[in-house]
């Protein structure tokens, strides 16, 4: 009987864990993560923060742009994924597949 609430309690919070992406600086020093809802699919600009890796974390569907305003082409990253040399990355949408991005809003450097 504890074993199975256990595993209830795990699959659980499996189901609620937050999304995000974090983005960390060259060094490591630095780092901002963006948080996700399940619902939605937004834009961020990241043209002027230092872009050293980049990791999705608990699930989303992540998309890395060399324009400032998430269009052309893209690489996908997957869940729980981190990628490094990422420098070239000038923005990223990330949130639930299928569907339009929304922004990006007018902050492209996140570390300020």
């Amino acid at each position: 009987m504890y074993k199975s609430l256990l595993l209830l309690l795990g699959l659980g919070s499996s189901a609620f864990a937050a999304r995000s992406v974090i983005v960390r600086s060259n060094d490591g020093n630095q780092h901002f993560q963006f948080w996700l809802n399940d619902v939605d699919r937004y834009c961020y600009c990241v043209r002027d923060t230092q872009t050293g890796s980049i990791e999705g974390v608990n699930g989303g569907v992540i998309r890395l742009f060399s324009s400032s305003d998430c269009t052309g082409n893209y690489q996908t990253i997957g869940s729980d994924e981190r990628i490094y040399n990422t420098q070239w990355v000038n923005s990223f949408s990330y949130g639930a597949g299928g569907i339009a991005s929304g922004g990006p809003g007018p902050r492209c450097n996140w570390y300020a």
